[in-house]
């Protein structure tokens, strides 16, 4: 039977303290290499876990592998400099120092496809994965290598393509694209 209203969460879960410190911005992990991977598995099996007592229907990594929604996809990028910082205007509301594009965004593999295959390892339930919008990921670089927010926005775009059909083909049933900064691009669309 379908379920009329399946419910799910919004994205990001609480990461457990013993991986990162709760409820900071960019908090840096606390362990490292190997047993990194195993705590950042373990905290994914953990929100799994909350997910299912909490009676969601459809589960989501709970973004547990990742410092920052935004940043860690673009991390793996090829073309943007994080040394380089320029300061910028985010949702035209503040101002923060930001990564550089630097030449042309490339992904030269996948980001979160192997996040992807553990979870759906531990789960058969429907699989949602929150990727990053181009809108959003232009609002948080400088581009000097472009200079045009629209052609960055269709490279990322391009980009955000191609991670969603692997993350499909890895098991996930739900690729959501967050776009906190649409409102921001709102008359260029």
């Amino acid at each position: 039977m379908t379920k009329l209203l399946p419910t799910s969460t919004a994205g990001s879960l609480p990461k457990p303290s013993w991986l990162a410190e709760p409820e900071k911005l960019w908090s840096p992990w606390l362990l490292e290499g190997e047993v990194l991977t195993e705590g950042k598995h373990d905290a994914l099996r953990l929100a799994l876990f909350e997910q299912q007592q909490a009676g969601i229907d459809i589960i989501s990594d709970g973004e547990q592998t990742r410092q920052h929604f935004v940043t860690t996809f673009i991390e793996h990028l090829s073309g943007v400099d994080f040394e380089k910082r320029e300061t910028v205007r985010i949702r035209d509301r503040y101002d923060a120092s930001v990564p550089t594009v630097v030449d042309a965004v490339a992904r030269t593999k996948p980001v979160f496809v192997e996040d992807a295959k553990f979870l759906r390892q531990q789960s058969n339930q429907t699989i949602k994965w929150a990727l990053p919008g181009p809108m959003t990921m232009i609002d948080t670089l400088y581009d000097d290598h472009y200079k045009s927010r629209e052609k960055l926005a269709w490279e990322f775009a391009k980009i955000l393509n191609e991670e969603a059909k692997e993350l499909e083909a890895a098991g996930v049933d739900i690729i959501q694209f967050d776009e906190p900064a649409f409102n921001v691009f709102f008359d260029d669309v």
